[in-house]
């Protein structure tokens, strides 16, 4: 199906980007990797006009350490983000998961801006940069912000960014080098597809006893979560597999999910005991989940 007619507006910076979508009006949308809009402007669901595209403003697709926070401009692609020396040396999790984003054509184009401004339930690298407690930078016409990124998500397919903003970049800051991290996720249609239920765990140890813990869930609930209750449950305890089924059990009574074609809210909250004990489970013993 082929694309009707609309203006394109190429900024050249993230000020132009901003003053362009201000004035464009309701109808305007902005335009990353494009792999979620795309689709729904060849379906007709949306009738953008004008579309604003980021590729041309500078310093969007950096990746950079700076004392020992990770900043990544929203132009990142999942591609880039999977294989980047830097996010691999500190931040294993997200290249993880990145990395574990639908094919390999996709992750070449979608972007970390892009999938967070989009708001999907069931992302990939939402839950793993929940667990990294990344937050998220914007720019719109009242100035920047920084917004954590447990308070970014607020609804189904809603986020905090304010009228007129954009998504400019995210800043993650390093785990203990001691912390394991994993990221598993259940697609019962193909291993390309996004997930029934996504689980990111961060599990720091000592001596046997858990220092801190970070769980986080995607396709749970109509926004990406922690699994706080689980978290809970789990610090200053020896991680005894009584511990991890509590903790699992935990999460899957805290998750809030919604039913549709890849499966029920109950089979989901099933999956999500399943799945956080098997990934909490492998790294407690040193293992791929």
């Amino acid at each position: 199906m082929r694309l009707r007619p609309f203006e394109l507006i190429e900024p050249d910076s993230v000020a132009e980007a901003v003053d362009a979508f201000a004035q464009a009006g309701d109808g305007a949308r902005v335009v990353s990797g494009g792999t979620a809009l795309v689709p729904m402007i060849r379906l007709g669901l949306l009738r953008p006009d004008p579309l604003i595209t980021l590729h041309r403003v500078p310093g969007l697709a950096d990746v950079r350490a700076d004392e020992g926070t990770l900043y990544l401009g929203a132009m990142v692609s999942m591609a880039d983000l999977a294989r980047s020396p830097i996010v691999r040396s500190r931040w294993r999790l997200l290249a993880e998961a990145a990395g574990r984003v639908a094919t390999p054509a996709i992750r070449s184009s979608a972007t970390v801006g892009g999938n967070l401004a989009y708001a999907e339930a069931a992302s990939d690298v939402a839950p793993a940069l929940l667990c990294l407690e990344a937050s998220i930078e914007t720019a719109g016409p009242g100035g920047d912000r920084s917004v954590p990124i447990t308070s970014f998500f607020t609804g189904f397919y809603e986020t905090a960014l304010e009228p007129g903003a954009i998504v400019k970049a995210v800043r993650v800051p390093a785990s203990p080098d001691s912390a394991a991290a994993g990221y598993v996720k259940f697609c019962p249609r193909s291993a390309e597809d996004k997930p029934l239920i996504g689980v990111a765990a961060l599990v720091d140890l000592d001596r046997g006893r858990c220092r801190d813990v970070r769980i986080a869930l995607g396709g749970a609930a109509p926004t990406p979560i922690r699994a706080s209750r689980a978290e809970v449950s789990l610090r200053g305890e020896t991680l005894s597999d009584g511990a991890l089924q509590a903790a699992a059990d935990a999460a899957a009574a805290e998750a809030d999910p919604l039913s549709d074609l890849m499966g029920s809210a109950q089979y989901r909250r099933e999956m999500v005991r399943v799945w956080t004990r098997r990934l909490l489970t492998a790294l407690r013993d040193g293992r791929r989940a």
